[in-house]
């Protein structure tokens, strides 16, 4: 089976395929399913992007592209210069915006 070959970089959604880990300017940040009340969430000290186990695959593709910006924001240095709420905001602007564009972390 072809998904065999790739399950130590990436796990599988249906056809969406998630990496293991992803470089977010520079820095390694895991990327890990667990059970949890939010679709997902970056824990920046131990650079893991969680998704919450059990979601679609358009959940979990848009849900990792939402943290891969908060990440990204924080590794610029430009989330201490927001508040959460201006962060957030932003944050869904790109994601809403680059989803409704085509964009896809994995193709």
């Amino acid at each position: 089976n072809s998904r065999s070959g790739h399950r130590r970089c990436c796990f599988w959604d249906d056809v969406f395929m998630i990496p293991r880990s992803i470089v977010l300017l520079g820095e390694t940040y895991k990327i890990r399913r667990k059970r949890m009340k939010f679709h997902a969430w970056i824990d920046f000290d131990a650079k893991t992007i969680w998704l919450k186990s059990g979601t679609t695959t358009d959940k979990a593709e848009a849900s990792l592209l939402h943290e891969v910006i908060h990440g990204i924001l924080f590794q610029s240095g430009n989330s201490y210069q927001l508040t959460s709420n201006q962060e957030e905001s932003i944050v869904r602007a790109l994601e809403t915006g680059l989803t409704l564009a085509g964009y896809r972390l994995s193709q």
